[in-house]
C-alpha cells in the first residue's frame, strides 16, 4: 500500500545538507513519500492532507535545487545565506503539520483494519519528527548565519575590528558539528520511522483490509478514478507550463525547460497506462532531446562568451543563434504536445465517463476547473515565454520569429484546453 516508499522517501530525507547542497536530494524524498500516499490518501483525510504538504515540500525542494547552480556560479556568501534561511522556513512550516498528519492518519487507518499498534510508537515517531523538522531547519541556517559577522559585510572597519576573531572564522568547524548533530537525529528519527511503518508493512492482515476497501471505494467508482486521472496529469502539466517561462537569473535558465519535458514524458506515460491508444511519447523525447541541447547551449554560451549577460556581439551573434534557435524548436514542439494532450485527455475521461453512475456534479465541476487551470497556466506561460523572447533572443528578425512561436504556443494552449473543457462539460 505504499509503506516502502514512505521508508525509502524517509531515507532520503533524514542526511543533512550543506547549506543549499544537498548530500541526498530532499526533492527525490519527498517524490517518493508522495508516491507512497497515493493510496493511502485515498483512504483517510489527515493522509490526504499529509500527501498535499508533501506535494509543496516537493515544489519547495525542487525550487532550491534549481536555485543551488546559478548561485554557486555568483559565490555570494550573503544571497546564500538568505536563500537557505527562507527556505529552512518555507520547508519547516510544512514539514511539521506532514509528519504529524502522517503519524495520525496511518496509526488510525490501520487502527480501523486490524493492525495492533502500539500507542507509544505513533507518539514516538510524531514527537519526534517535530524535533527533527526544527532542529534540521536551526542547524543548516546557524553555520551560513555567520556570514553577518564578517567583516567584509560592515560598513566601516576599525583595526581592532580586524584583530578580534569572529565567528565567521570557526564557520568551517561549526558547519562540521551542524551536520553530524543533525544527523544524529535524522539517524534516530530514521530508526523510529523504520521500526513503526515497517511494523505496519509486514502486517499483512491490515494490509489486505486496505487494498480491499480501496478496491471497493476507489477503484469501483468511475467519479473518483476519471477525477484522479484528469486531476494528476493536468497538474502536471500546469507544473510543465511554469517551467516554460523562461526566466533566467545572472545568465542561467532558473526553470528550464528540460524539466517540463520531463514532467510532459511523465503525462503522457500516464495517459498510456489509461488509454488503448500509444500515446506520442516519441514526440515528448525528441522535446526533451532538444531541450537538453538548447539547456547545455545556452548555459555554456551565457557563461563563456556572455559573462551572465545576454548582449549578442558580432563574434558571439552565431553561437548564440544556434541556442535562441533550439529554444524556438523547443517551444513549438511543445505546443504540439498541448494540443495532443488534449485529446488523450479526452480518451482517458471517456474510458471513465462510460457507466451511468457518472453524474456527480461536484467531479464534474472538478474536472472544469482543472482543465480551465491548465489553459491558463498555459496561457500565462506563453506570455510571458514571448516577452522574454523580447528580452533574451537575438536582434531582428530572428527575435520576432522567436516571440511569435511563443504567441503560437498561448494560442494552441488555449483553443485546444476550451475544446477539452466543452468536452468534458458535454460527456459529464
Amino acid at each position: 500500500m505504499g509503506y516502502g516508499l514512505i521508508i525509502a522517501g524517509i531515507a532520503f530525507l533524514f542526511v543533512p545538507s550543506f547549506g543549499l547542497y544537498d548530500i541526498m536530494p530532499d526533492v527525490i524524498g519527498y517524490l517518493l513519500i508522495v508516491a507512497g500516499l497515493s493510496k493511502l490518501s485515498q483512504l483517510n483525510g489527515d493522509l490526504q492532507s499529509s500527501r498535499r504538504n508533501f506535494r509543496y515540500l516537493l515544489y519547495i525542494s525542487l525550487a532550491k535545487l534549481i536555485l543551488t547552480l546559478p548561485v554557486l556560479n555568483i559565490n555570494d556568501e550573503m544571497t546564500t545565506m538568505l536563500l537557505v534561511f527562507a527556505f529552512a522556513i518555507a520547508e519547516t512550516v510544512f514539514l511539521l503539520p506532514a509528519f504529524s498528519e502522517l503519524c495520525e492518519g496511518s496509526y488510525y487507518l490501520s487502527s480501523r483494519s486490524g493492525c495492533d499498534v502500539p500507542d507509544r510508537s505513533a507518539d514516538d515517531l510524531r514527537l519526534f519528527s517535530r524535533i527533527f523538522a526544527i532542529g534540521r531547519a536551526v542547524l543548516v541556517t546557524v553555520p551560513e548565519l555567520t556570514v553577518l559577522t564578517n567583516n567584509a559585510y560592515k560598513e566601516s572597519v576599525t583595526v581592532d575590528d580586524l584583530e578580534k576573531p569572529t565567528l565567521y572564522d570557526s564557520k568551517s568547524i561549526l558547519t562540521v558539528a551542524c551536520f553530524v548533530i543533525s544527523l544524529l537525529i535524522g539517524a534516530v528519527f530514521f530508526a523510529l520511522a523504520l521500526r513503526y511503518f515497517g511494523r505496519l508493512r509486514k502486517d499483512a492482515g491490515s494490509v489486505a483490509v486496505m487494498r480491499q476497501r480501496y478496491a471497493e471505494e476507489i477503484e469501483g467508482d468511475d467519479a473518483k478514478q476519471a477525477y484522479a486521472a484528469v486531476r494528476s496529469c493536468t497538474a502536471l502539466v500546469t507544473v510543465a507550463c511554469v517551467f516554460l517561462t523562461g526566466v533566467h537569473f545572472y545568465g542561467f535558465d532558473v526553470l528550464p525547460d528540460l524539466v517540463a519535458a520531463a514532467l510532459f514524458l511523465a503525462v503522457f506515460y500516464k495517459l498510456r497506462r489509461m488509454t488503448d491508444t500509444k500515446p506520442a511519447s516519441r514526440a515528448a523525447l525528441v522535446t526533451a532531446v532538444i531541450c537538453t541541447a538548447s539547456f547545455a547551449a545556452e548555459y555554456y554560451i551565457a557563461r563563456k562568451y556572455f559573462n551572465g549577460s545576454y548582449e549578442a556581439t558580432t563574434s558571439t551573434g552565431g553561437p548564440y543563434m544556434i541556442a535562441a534557435a533550439c529554444r524556438a524548436v523547443c517551444f513549438v514542439l511543445f505546443a504540439w504536445l498541448l494540443y495532443k494532450l488534449s485529446s488523450y485527455l479526452c480518451r482517458a475521461v471517456d474510458g471513465y465517463t462510460k457507466a451511468p453512475t457518472f453524474d456527480e456534479e461536484a467531479y464534474k465541476k472538478g474536472l472544469y476547473i482543472k482543465c480551465r487551470t491548465v489553459g491558463v497556466a498555459g496561457i500565462a506561460a506563453c506570455g510571458i515565454s514571448a516577452a522574454a523572447g523580447f528580452l533574451t533572443l537575438y536582434n531582428g528578425l530572428f527575435r520576432f520569429a522567436g516571440a511569435a512561436a511563443f504567441i503560437a504556443c498561448a494560442v494552441i494552449c488555449f483553443v485546444n484546453m476550451n475544446r477539452l473543457c466543452d468536452e468534458l462539460s458535454r460527456r459529464l
